[in-house]
């Protein structure tokens, strides 16, 4: 299992690399189009969440998670008071201040992909995108998931995309995971693909079904309030589970 240094030393070298393609391969040579798609998903697939859940988000603080080069961090801000964006690649989060130094509601921070540098109850929303399918076991989702259900506020909601998928996908996966990582690398250098998305901190744990997710945000201290389909990868492969403090 990778330690958390190695998720950080991973996500560096991608960041250092071609920090664009590895948040968003499709946009890899157009960094303007890479930041408006953010805004289009946003509108997308965010906005009518944050509409039914929060009403007017104008005077809220956001938490995301996995902000990458900040193109949802940029939407974010458009909508909310204050945006707390995390990665746990200090280079990400680098790129990720200069490219937005004319954001002053975004506070980047760079993080141990497990703790989340906010204290209890401190905000209002959480959003995370494309970022929980790379953690790389369900034990780091898990932790992720308690610093959600640790940092929303009562009343608060959080929007989570996830990997999903049946037994044979699992059982995939955790075959994969018996492969050296050398291996990996040496097999997408003979198809022609980057060496850098051969290990787990990229390929990400098995994917989960949907009373797993429902089982681990319980252990988190948070509900299932619904699961909303993903409008932007194949169906029955991600999800939104969009989530709420469970009563105490």
């Amino acid at each position: 299992m990778p330690s958390r240094s190695r998720m950080q030393e991973a996500w560096n070298a991608r960041a250092k690399a071609d920090a664009v393609f590895y948040v968003e391969s499709y946009h890899a040579t157009d960094r303007d189009g890479f930041f408006a798609r953010g805004e289009e998903r946003a509108a997308m697939f965010l906005d009518p969440v944050v509409s039914r859940t929060l009403g007017e988000p104008a005077g809220r603080h956001v938490l995301e998670i996995g902000c990458g080069l900040g193109r949802f961090s940029r939407a974010l801000a458009r909508r909310f008071g204050q945006v707390t964006a995390v990665d746990v690649s200090d280079e990400m989060v680098a790129q990720a201040k200069a490219a937005n130094a004319h954001w002053p509601n975004i506070r980047f921070h760079a993080t141990d992909g497990e703790k989340i540098p906010l204290p209890a109850q401190g905000a209002d929303f959480v959003f995370s995108y494309e970022v929980f399918q790379h953690m790389p076991s369900h034990r780091v989702i898990q932790a992720n998931l308690r610093e959600v259900g640790r940092v929303l506020k009562p009343g608060g909601a959080a929007m989570i995309h996830l990997r999903t998928g049946g037994f044979r996908l699992r059982l995939l996966y955790r075959l994969a995971d018996l492969v050296p990582t050398w291996a990996h690398a040496a097999i997408k250098r003979l198809r022609g693909k980057r060496a850098l998305t051969s290990d787990a901190t990229w390929r990400g744990a098995p994917p989960l079904s949907w009373p797993q997710i429902e089982r681990m945000a319980a252990a988190a201290g948070l509900r299932v309030a619904e699961f909303l389909p993903d409008p932007t990868h194949g169906p029955g492969t991600r999800v939104f589970a969009l989530m709420s403090p469970a009563i105490r």
